[in-house]
């Protein structure tokens, strides 16, 4: 499956700027990062699990978003870019 993920950590608090570098580091082991808070790449079930467990940890509900957009296949996704083309699979080290 395809998943876009796009996170929106609140810094307000001083714990915060803690959990957005953990919530960064979390997503770069399982997505590529293509925007300052936007991550996106084919991932299994199994892997995507592993993910939702992981930021579950982190996260403060009550002052952070995290949204998932999951395409079943990557065939069904049109995607439009508008200034610099970025290939997310491209960056793989």
């Amino acid at each position: 499956m395809y998943v876009i993920a796009v996170y929106d950590i609140s810094t307000k608090s001083s714990t915060g700027q803690s959990r957005l570098n953990k919530t960064m580091k979390t997503f770069r082991k399982y997505l590529h990062h293509t925007q300052f808070s936007v991550f996106e790449g084919e991932i299994s079930k199994a892997k995507l699990t592993g993910l939702y467990k992981e930021l579950e940890r982190i996260v403060n509900k009550a002052e952070d978003q995290i949204k998932f957009f999951i395409i079943p296949n990557k065939n069904n996704l049109k995607k439009r870019v508008m200034g610099i083309q970025f290939d997310a699979e491209s960056s793989i080290i």
